[in-house]
């Protein structure tokens, strides 16, 4: 009997490591696609800066915005709108602040850039918005909503 149980456990151990070597690759391979979609819209806007903070901070910000993008679609005008806004918020807000700051250096740039959040105009309507979980024909829409500090909240929407 121990012969058999431990033989299912190795092959569902087995199984289970093969399942999270597949999902290991598959992050490899969407992490290498957000990059690149990154720098595609950095040289579309012939964007020259050379500031290492600033590249952290767009990649950060753009990969933000990524993610709110079912299957990482975005358009051509899409993606240069919103490299302008994140420049935008760098230059007149983020740079600024580092620049001028009281409080001298930061110690650890990339945990503050993620917690600077770029109003982006995302409708979430929208189904290739990723937080799109609703269906039309109900009549009712369903948003499922995540805040990284409380549970999934679904908000209702009536047509």
């Amino acid at each position: 009997m121990d012969c058999v149980t431990n033989s299912k456990s190795r092959k569902e151990f087995d199984e289970t490591v093969r399942h999270i070597s597949a999902v290991v690759r598959q992050m490899e391979r969407l992490r290498s696609a957000m990059s690149t979609l990154c720098e595609c819209f950095l040289a579309r806007a012939k964007d020259d800066d050379d500031d290492p903070l600033w590249h952290r901070f767009y990649t950060i910000q753009m990969s933000t915005y990524l993610c709110s993008k079912k299957n990482l679609e975005v358009s051509a005008p899409e993606g240069d709108m919103v490299h302008d806004l994140i420049r935008s918020v760098w230059e007149e807000d983020v740079k600024n602040y580092m620049d001028n700051s009281k409080f001298g250096p930061i110690s650890n740039v990339d945990q503050w850039f993620r917690t600077i959040r770029i109003d982006f105009p995302m409708d979430p309507f929208d189904p290739c918005c990723a937080f799109f979980h609703g269906e039309m024909p109900s009549g009712q829409f369903r948003l499922c909503q995540k805040d990284p500090k409380k549970d999934d909240q679904e908000i209702a929407v009536s047509n």
